[in-house]
């Protein structure tokens, strides 16, 4: 069907239906003479320009055409306006339809407000399930599944100091000493680091020449020490077999024994504990209290010790332990020592680097004995014939082991749960040793801290969304300034 003007036909007919386009030619029927054939021009001239609008209304199914045209026959301010109608329309009418019009752009407004509204939605649910995803990978990684990033069974230590060099006894009339012991070190048989073999290599290389191994609960580490170095290592240095009692209450090495006694419970009474240094003794072992001022050390959130109820100085004097650490890492206990030296006649003083990881030396207990066999350390010690000697600065060099490949591998998802965990504290105190702990678990989530965490994440998202329509528009927009030069280029 052919369109045609509402008063009268001019001989001019627009393109069949799907033939036009504001961006393309109106072809027209050939004009009769020289005015129809301005007139024609002067149509084709405002439909290339633009002067003549087209929009579809979907409602009615038809295209509209409106503008301002001399065409021939018409005066020159003449309007017209065309409709076709498609697809059971009112036929070839013309009506005027404004109110249409304006209802066309009213409708796509509210569809597109109700659309970015449910992408929005859509775009924060996917955001909280991939959150809720990575917590619940994140979260049991950070737990137990992330290796220690460093690599200890490739370290090695290839110095040698001699802290006899540099350093005099604690007791300066102690000058004679053939014996310098570490009381007090780990192995991986406990929560150690290093094998025997690098425990005995470490020792060394730090001026020890003898070492008491006192993994917790149990004496199978000083054992296996013991026989690596009468294997490897001949004389140089002496191994004691020993363990360390550990429980919420107290910890105690028990050396010079060699059988495992039973630790439990994780809180034991004062019976109980009286039971194990009675056992010790009995195996001709004897008993030093472990740092007490670590143990006593007060814990938050609980502001109770460490170790609670922890027996006093003076109970333990009673229960006849034997002596006490007086020097822990790097940590002086005056107060033990100078108790030891009230009560000279019944408690020793000893030192120990509490060695679980390898780093610093800042003691070692001084003795002088006729052999350095273990026998002859250990009479030496029961009769109280010990110094040490001190270095609070502790010793150079120190060294960190080899990175571990496997960290790298799965810190990141440990790294995503410690920044869970970061929404609250877990408080779980200091562990038994006894698949236990010593205080109540205290967890506090800091709820100000998840509510700021979701409005970031609204932020984001909406300063994202209009980034993308943003950039989505500019893209849009050069591209149809590029079409409209390229059609302009080939007219």
């Amino acid at each position: 069907m052919s369109h045609f003007y509402s008063e009268q036909k001019k001989g001019y007919e627009f393109p069949e239906r799907g033939s036009l386009s504001l961006d393309s030619e109106v072809e027209v029927a050939k004009p009769e003479n020289a005015a129809q054939y301005g007139e024609a021009s002067s149509v084709r001239h405002r439909l290339n320009s633009g002067q003549i609008d087209s929009e579809y209304d979907s409602h009615r199914s038809s295209q509209i055409y409106s503008g301002h045209g001399n065409i021939a026959g018409q005066p020159v301010n003449a309007k017209f306006e065309t409709t076709r109608a498609v697809g059971g329309g009112p036929g070839d009418g013309w009506p005027q339809a404004p109110e249409v019009h304006g209802g066309r752009r009213q409708a796509p407004a509210s569809r597109m407000l109700l659309s970015g509204l449910l992408h929005f939605v859509k775009v924060l649910i996917i955001a909280i399930l991939i959150i809720l995803l990575l917590a619940a990978v994140g979260i049991p990684v950070s737990d137990n599944g992330v290796p220690f990033p460093g690599d200890y069974t490739k370290m090695g230590f290839d110095w040698q100091l001699d802290p006899r060099s540099y350093l005099t006894p604690f007791n300066t009339s102690f000058t004679d000493f053939n014996i310098l012991l570490d009381a007090h070190l780990h192995t991986i048989y406990s929560d150690g680091a290093l094998s025997p073999q690098q425990a005995i290599e470490f020792s060394l290389a730090n001026g020890f020449n003898a070492i008491i191994v006192t993994d917790h609960q149990t004496v199978e580490g000083s054992l296996a020490t013991k026989e690596y170095a009468e294997e490897h290592f001949g004389d140089r240095i002496t191994i004691i077999t020993g363990m360390e009692y550990t429980c919420c209450r107290i910890h105690m090495n028990l050396i010079g024994i060699n059988e495992t006694i039973p630790v439990s419970p994780p809180f034991p009474s004062d019976d109980e504990l009286r039971g194990v240094i009675d056992k010790v003794h009995d195996m001709g072992g004897m008993v030093i209290v472990n740092h007490i001022p670590w143990s006593n050390t007060t814990l938050l959130p609980w502001d109770e010790a460490r170790l609670p109820d922890h027996p006093t100085r003076e109970q333990l004097l009673e229960w006849g332990v034997d002596g006490f650490e007086v020097v822990n890492q790097g940590t002086f206990d005056l107060r033990s020592y100078q108790f030891i030296q009230e009560h000279a006649d019944r408690l020793v003083a000893l030192t120990g680097s509490d060695m679980h990881y390898p780093g610093p030396s800042y003691a070692w207990t001084t003795i002088n004995a006729p052999n350095k066999s273990s026998e002859a350390i250990l009479d030496e010690i029961r009769n109280r014939r010990t110094s040490f000697l001190l270095d609070a600065s502790g010793t150079r060099p120190v060294q960190d082991p080899p990175f571990n490949p496997d960290y790298f591998k799965y810190a990141p998802w440990g790294m995503i749960g410690d920044y869970f965990y970061g929404f609250g504290d877990r408080y779980r105190g200091q562990y038994s040793f006894q698949a236990s702990f010593c205080q109540k678990e205290v967890v506090k989530v800091h709820h100000s801290m998840i509510g700021w965490f979701f409005l970031w994440l609204l932020v984001s998202i909406l300063v994202i969304e209009v980034l993308y329509w943003s950039i989505r528009w500019l893209i849009l927009l050069v591209a149809r300034k590029i079409r409209a030069r390229r059609s302009r280029h080939h007219q």
